[in-house]
């Protein structure tokens, strides 16, 4: 649960940081990528005329298999630019648990991919072109439905 006291912030500023568990995320792992990291956040909570302003950074690591070689790798995601305003704000403890949550939700990726370099696999034999080159010629042999395309005269 991540929250802090109003009356306090009525004073000061506040700084928190800290970790939760990989189940804060509330998604399911899945063949294509799990949630082991716990979730890290680090946050700026100001009053500001009119509300609460929060700012900060939150994040966390997932293990995937990538979306182009099917390679099995560790990844982060996460935003450094977490921003949250509240108005109205009445209590003794304000919860921001689902916000933080809901902003750090979206950022998952939603085709894990294991680098930009990534050179995925031979659509012919299969192989993993980052690890060894195939020998399968880059010919057309007519099969290729697109090979139409090419005789269009733009």
């Amino acid at each position: 649960m991540i929250s802090f006291s109003v009356d306090l912030l009525k004073k000061q500023d506040i700084d928190i940081q800290g970790e939760e568990p990989p189940s804060f995320l509330d998604v399911g792992n899945s063949e294509m990528i799990s949630f082991r990291d716990n979730v890290r956040y680090k946050l700026h909570i100001s009053l500001v005329s009119g509300g609460v302003l929060i700012k900060g950074c939150v994040n966390s690591g997932y293990e995937g298999v990538c979306g182009r070689c099917l390679e099995h790798f560790k990844g982060e995601f996460g935003t450094s630019e977490l921003c949250l305003f509240y108005e109205n704000v009445c209590g003794a403890e304000l919860d921001i648990s689902e916000d933080v949550r809901a902003a750090l939700v979206v950022e998952i990726p939603m085709n894990c991919i294991c680098g930009e370099n990534c050179l995925g696999l031979c659509p012919r034999c299969g192989c993993n072109l980052n690890r060894e080159q195939c020998s399968c010629e880059d010919t057309d042999d007519g099969n290729n439905p697109w090979s139409e395309l090419n005789k269009l005269k733009l």
